[in-house]
């Protein structure tokens, strides 16, 4: 989930559908004509911006500085947003500068500190990145397979020495090497997460029509009220504890199809520590995948 972004609710003929981070809190209640700094979180999706380019400003009070960017709208409200293009300013088409640079001057901590979260991100980010060649490693399950390129006759895993014996000869390229792990993963996944979601299932006594694989941007699982759930594949890259409790969260949709206090006891019910496995997955890095 990360982390990463998942998107609302999505409408189908005949069908609820509500995926792991939906509605999980809900937004703060905006003042008039000014909404509070909004928490910068994989959970939003992103605020459409126009593609044209505004200019660049610098904030400065002496405590906190940055580079941001206004966006006048029609809207009712002012509204900050950080992300890969930076620090914008979302703003109606009539707001006074003096209303804009009180609003800044209100969120400015707020910016300063999503700055340096965004940051610290990037930083891991880089660190998780993956070497797809002979040595390389990747998360796998809370541990690390080393990648091995022998020339195999057939993909190995060999589970004692934590390595994933590869059918590619010496100087594949990083794209051969990552589409063979890929399907390697998308079988372990499928495996993995059909036995979770049986044993989730059978203990809260719901009917499960389909397991199958996601490889959105946009969240983690999603379950449907036909029954049927998705669970991204790449979360074989987090530890089994991190999988069983998007596994159980899923699950529990099948009872609720909402984050209502029922829902999480549903939840609580088959993974007691999910407040713990909530917050360590919100804060836990997918590596890129490039």
């Amino acid at each position: 989930m990360p982390r990463a972004e998942p998107s609302g609710r999505a409408a189908l003929p005949g069908s609820a559908q509500l995926g792991l981070f939906d509605w999980d809190e809900p937004p703060p209640a905006p003042a008039p004509n000014v909404s509070p700094a909004p928490e910068v979180a994989v959970t939003s999706p992103p605020v459409s911006l126009p593609r044209a380019g505004a200019p660049t400003q610098r904030y400065d009070d002496g405590i906190h500085r940055f580079d941001w960017s206004l966006h006048r709208a029609a809207r009712r409200t002012l509204a900050l947003r950080v992300d890969d293009r930076g620090v914008s300013l979302l703003a109606p088409r009539l707001a006074s500068g003096a209303s804009i640079t009180q609003f800044l001057q209100q969120h400015a901590a707020w910016v300063q500190r999503k700055l340096r979260q965004r940051e610290q991100r990037l930083q891991a980010l880089r660190a998780a990145r993956i070497d797809w060649a002979d040595g390389g490693r990747i998360p796998y399950l809370g541990q690390h397979l080393t990648l091995r390129l022998r020339g195999a006759s057939q993909l190995q895993w060999d589970e004692a020495r934590a390595e994933l014996h590869l059918p590619l000869p010496q100087g594949s390229s990083a794209q051969q090497v990552r589409d063979s792990v890929a399907a390697w993963m998308q079988r372990q996944a499928l495996g993995l997460f059909s036995a979770r979601v049986a044993h989730f299932a059978s203990q809260l006594g719901v009917r499960v029509t389909a397991v199958k694989l996601s490889a959105a941007t946009t969240r983690w699982g999603s379950a449907k009220s036909d029954g049927s759930i998705r669970l991204h594949w790449r979360l074989l890259h987090f530890s089994p504890q991190l999988v069983d409790y998007v596994v159980a969260h899923e699950v529990a949709h099948l009872r609720e199809m909402n984050h209502s206090p029922r829902f999480w006891a549903h939840v609580g019910s088959l993974y007691p520590e999910y407040q713990q496995a909530r917050t360590q997955l919100r804060k836990s890095v997918l590596p890129p995948w490039g």
